[in-house]
């Protein structure tokens, strides 16, 4: 989808040649061009990196109404790439983008909204959260639940919030049936549940959840709807544990000791 320039489009020894092609050709006024022109020298690929000629190229693009130069330039105020970070540009980049029909950008642009205090900007992340969960994308399904959880941007309703949880999960997304896990386990809006809690659980720890991974153990390590076993609690704190989760890896050195 995204038309920019990517190393693994070319070898080492033709990228000088191809930033100097796309460089003529955006000196024609080719937009496409001054649009990758803007990426080569943002990462600094076939020529010396140079932000602020990155800045440059990449805006002229979008004033020519390059849909992912807005994109590109929405990422760049974001994450502070060769630009001081500032989230007010970069929503109204992405704004830019996504009104140009560059979906990706109505995606980064929730994001943004959804992290906001103020109620109107809430409110617009859920109408397009509703939007993408209308059409059965998971993320933003389980997103629109999140929403209803934390009482954000709608009035809170955990029952709401499980029921888009349960779309979500059985999508197979790995945040949705964790947070069924959770919510099984703890009673919130759900009858508490172990059997439940631990099915999630495992789904999501088949992706590599490694927090689903440290509950599983738990689980095993205290007998919670499932006989105590401690080698398979000593499993699942592996498995967490070489994901990087610090507390499965207390777990599993305590366990090595008993």
């Amino acid at each position: 989808m995204v038309r920019a320039w990517t190393i693994e489009e070319t070898r080492p020894d033709d990228r000088k040649a191809l930033f100097e092609a796309y460089l003529a050709a955006a000196r024609l006024g080719k937009m496409e061009a001054m649009t990758n022109v803007g990426l080569h020298f943002l990462y600094g690929d076939g020529v010396r990196r140079d932000p602020k000629r990155s800045r440059m190229w990449t805006e002229k693009a979008a004033a020519l109404g390059d849909d992912v130069a807005a994109f590109n330039l929405g990422l760049a105020y974001y994450f502070g790439r060769g630009v001081r970070k500032n989230k007010g540009l970069a929503e109204a980049w992405y704004r830019l983008a996504a009104a140009r029909g560059f979906a990706v950008a109505e995606g980064n642009l929730v994001d943004i909204l959804f992290a906001s205090p103020e109620a109107h900007q809430l409110k617009e992340a859920v109408r397009i959260y509703r939007k993408y969960a209308r059409q059965g994308d998971p993320v933003a399904t389980y997103n629109l639940g999140l929403a209803y959880e934390q009482g954000k941007g709608v009035r809170k309703s955990l029952k709401r919030a499980n029921a888009y949880y349960e779309t979500s999960a059985k999508g197979g997304y790995e945040d949705a049936q964790l947070a069924l896990g959770y919510n099984y386990s703890n009673g919130v809006g759900l009858p508490t549940d172990a059997m439940r809690a631990f099915g999630w659980f495992r789904l999501a720890a088949k992706q590599g959840s490694a927090k689903a991974s440290f509950n599983l153990g738990l689980m095993f390590a205290n007998g919670e709807g499932v006989p105590v076993s401690k080698a398979r609690a000593m499993r699942h704190f592996r498995e967490a544990a070489n994901l990087g989760h610090v507390r499965a890896a207390r777990w599993l050195r305590k366990l090595e000791k008993a």
